[in-house]
């Protein structure tokens, strides 16, 4: 027989879908408040599967009007599309408002620790902006396309040596952002007439996540339209998102991709699978 859990009922077993959704239908405008309330940092919302590097010149292929640099790294912080290990939705769009009031307020630290010796690059010489990539372009066996923020930082004001070692070595590298949520809806699979707007929520959504193929049903996620990137992002050992990381220059003519075959979903080092489910 199948019991249902949620991570946000730890201590209760439900034996039906409709019990669960009972539940979540009493508390759902809570656990949106409780994100809210939150400054959450993506690497602590679930496993991680190490990003690759990329040619930048195929950055410019999508963004025609970024000016490429090679005086700059460019590191994706955060990806949208990707449902995490907490049933979160990052969807396109979520980044805008952030970008436009927080430019020149935000460092890029080490581990998300903000200190004078974690600090990589200061926040006066980071840009921030945000670019629609084909999930191939990040190494990615997903299919269609991912809005990526983005920070652009000078290569000569790095002032981190560890981190500046990394950078340069062109080694697998993740990033993780420090985040408040603004606005979210609930979705959730339900027939019940009660629910026609968490259905509608679900049913309008449920085409814009990448990775389904990763859980055995999706009974239930929240979708964030808006956040506010707080104070810093970090480059991390492992991050939530596993389609975040620097997008480095390739040697001229020649792109980071070549000669490397796009990983079937089967071969992913992490697979996440349904949190709702055990059998006994």
């Amino acid at each position: 027989m199948s019991i249902l859990k949620s991570r946000y009922f730890p201590e209760k077993e439900f034996a039906s879908k409709d019990a669960l959704f009972a539940d979540l239908r009493k508390n759902y405008n809570d656990l949106i408040a409780f994100k809210k309330a939150e400054i959450q940092k993506s690497c602590e919302k679930g496993l991680a599967v190490t990003c690759k590097s990329l040619d930048i010149d195929k950055l410019k292929q999508h963004v025609k009007a970024l000016k490429v640099d090679s005086a700059y790294y460019y590191i994706a912080v955060n990806t949208t599309n990707i449902l995490d290990s907490h049933e979160d939705l990052h969807i396109p769009g979520i980044w805008n408002k952030s970008v436009k009031e927080q430019q020149g307020q935000n460092y890029l630290v080490a581990d998300h620790e903000l200190c004078i010796d974690n600090v990589i690059v200061r926040k006066e010489y980071i840009e921030m902006f945000t670019a629609e990539l084909p999930f191939a372009m990040l190494g990615k066996a997903y299919d269609g396309n991912t809005e990526a923020l983005i920070y652009k930082v000078p290569k000569d004001k790095v002032i981190h040596s560890k981190a500046k070692e990394w950078l340069e070595s062109g080694d697998d590298i993740e990033a993780s952002v420090r985040m408040q949520y603004i606005t979210i809806l609930f979705a959730m699979d339900s027939n019940d007439p009660e629910d026609a707007t968490l259905k509608k929520n679900y049913d309008e959504y449920l085409s814009q996540i990448a990775n389904k193929a990763d859980f055995e049903y999706i009974l239930y996620y929240f979708i964030v339209k808006e956040a506010k990137n707080v104070r810093e992002s970090s480059l991390v050992v492992f991050g939530s998102n596993p389609a975040t990381g620097n997008i480095r220059n390739s040697e001229p003519g020649k792109s980071t991709l070549e000669n490397k075959e796009t990983p079937n979903p089967q071969d992913r080092s992490t697979v996440v699978k349904s949190n709702y489910y055990f059998t006994i």
